[in-house]
């Protein structure tokens, strides 16, 4: 364990200096983390809920993490991201122990660089709330199983993590990407040829572990509102799907097409010189390759069960994922990224066995072209927030503007506001909910209790942003004046502004 603490503690290093650019800019925080953010502080006011607001398919122990974060730190945008990146941390953790038992240290720790060096869907994951704690879990579940070969009692071992990582559905549907790969990994544990004695009571024991977090997961159901999320896969999907994934999804996950964010609403892609790009393509290349592997090195017995039984997760995982996307209706823009991602997640896994083989020195010159490309792309898709290696400060970042139209608006004595989705609950989550900012429509609305202060009060504002054009004063100021109600444009730090006096 003492010659683990070194590698260990370079790849805690290498995360946090990795994810500097959006700890710096940590006001830059969207509407969906800034919701998360609010139903934390509601819950130290002693509301309480299950789920998630707006979100019944996801549960609220993000949020009360956030709760006790900001009870004590304080409600701050950076508090907001670092509880996310405490659980991308232990999940670092859990990835390095189960390689560190199976590989030299520093073997390990080079397997276990993908999750360190991320691409952007997972690096927004781990800054910003609310899937991460999902996540970690999965991982603590497969954590929890793995150990079972050396644990005293292995059925124990077993029972938990498969209970943990079904739990993780509370959490988030999203684990369901992870469950096929995390269901092979736990009957192979099961089946463990060195302990054959062992097979009834373990199978068992999954199946209770099985039936305790299921049970978890249906309790919350019953006590509070949650609802599920569209998860109906469809053949008719597949040719929609299939175009997104190839010319734009699996380029940004696998390293070898770059989105730059900047201040248009979709990011542009990144066209890099020749070279790069055949560089680019050839890291991609290496990690397909090392994943594929992962389906065959269950059958190549010079190599130890411990290590066979871990690489086909990556396999399984990155299938589902796939397959997911494509049947899946969900997917839509670049930004469906995200659906791929746990094939980066469980990719040390499929590095396991190579590892294992190589030394130290030609498994970091097997896995260099990957590790770069992943981090030249997650790097770039910071966007604003980096300018060439280093990291900046970016005005949204730092909200300076935002804060201009908060005391503008206060000024005049507005104290209800509402904007385009992504920018309402962000605003409302930096103004510690004065002036309080929904969305323009109801139908965006996350907590409706906000909309009944909003429609209460008799001076609001309707504020309109360049950066989120789905929601343009031009199109809303028509509608408002016809209202019959008095209104006033304001333009204030590249904001605009209807500012309405409504009779009481």
């Amino acid at each position: 364990m003492r010659r683990s603490a070194i590698p260990f503690a370079a790849l805690l290093f290498a995360t946090l200096i990795f994810r500097l650019p959006p700890l710096l800019n940590a006001a830059g925080v969207g509407s969906d983390a800034a919701i998360v953010g609010l139903q934390a502080r509601h819950m130290l006011r002693g509301e309480l809920s299950p789920f998630l607001w707006g979100a019944g398919y996801q549960g609220s122990l993000e949020a009360a993490l956030l709760a006790v974060a900001f009870a004590v730190a304080g409600a701050s945008p950076l508090v907001l991201m670092l509880v996310p990146l405490c659980g991308h941390l232990l999940l670092t953790w859990f990835v390095f122990d189960v390689l560190r038992k199976k590989l030299p240290p520093a073997s390990a720790a080079l397997a276990a660089l993908p999750v360190v060096l991320t691409p952007q869907a997972i690096s927004g994951v781990a800054l910003y709330a609310p899937r991460q704690w999902c996540i970690t879990l999965v991982f603590a579940g497969l954590w929890l199983i793995d150990g079972a070969s050396s644990a005293k009692r292995p059925w124990l071992r077993i029972m938990s993590g498969v209970t943990v990582a079904v739990l993780s559905l509370y959490l988030d549907l999203y684990a369901l990407l992870f469950l096929p790969g995390l269901g092979l990994f736990t009957a192979l544990c099961c089946l463990d040829p060195t302990a054959a004695g062992q097979r009834v009571v373990r199978t068992t024991a999954a199946a209770t572990g099985a039936a305790l977090g299921a049970f978890g997961v249906w309790l919350p159901r019953q006590l509070g509102s949650g609802s599920p999320t569209e998860t109906a896969l469809s053949v008719h999907n597949i040719a929609r799907n299939f175009h997104l994934l190839w010319e734009q999804c699996l380029p940004w996950v696998l390293g070898y097409g770059v989105f730059i964010p900047g201040k248009n609403l979709y990011p542009d892609l990144w066209e890099p010189p020749a070279p790069v790009r055949w560089f680019q393509i050839l890291g991609a290349v290496s990690l397909v390759v090392a994943i594929g592997l992962g389906a065959l090195w269950l059958f190549w017995r010079k190599l130890e069960w411990p290590l066979r039984r871990l690489a086909p997760v990556a396999f399984v995982v990155s299938a589902s994922s796939i397959g997911g996307f494509l049947f899946s209706g969900m997917p839509s823009n670049m930004w469906s990224a995200r659906y791929l991602a746990p094939i980066v997640w469980t990719a040390p896994f499929a590095l396991a066995p190579l590892a294992a083989l190589l030394s130290t020195r030609r498994l970091a010159l097997a896995v260099a072209p990957y590790l770069t490309v992943a981090a030249l792309g997650g790097w770039l898709s910071y966007g604003l927030y980096v300018r060439g290696p280093l990291p900046v400060l970016d005005p949204r970042g730092v909200a300076a503007d935002e804060q201009q139209v908060a005391d503008f608006l206060r000024a005049r004595g507005v104290h209800h506001a509402a904007a385009q989705y992504w920018l309402s609950y962000r605003l409302s989550f930096l103004y510690g909910e004065d002036p309080l900012v929904i969305p323009i429509s109801p139908s965006d609305d996350r907590y409706p209790p906000y909309r009944e202060q909003f429609d209460r009060a008799r001076r609001v504002a309707y504020v309109f942003h360049p950066s989120e054009p789905r929601a343009r004063i031009e199109e809303h100021e028509p509608w408002v004046r016809a209202q019959g109600w008095q209104v006033e444009r304001a333009e204030v730090a590249g904001f605009s502004m209807l500012l309405v006096e409504r009779p009481r």
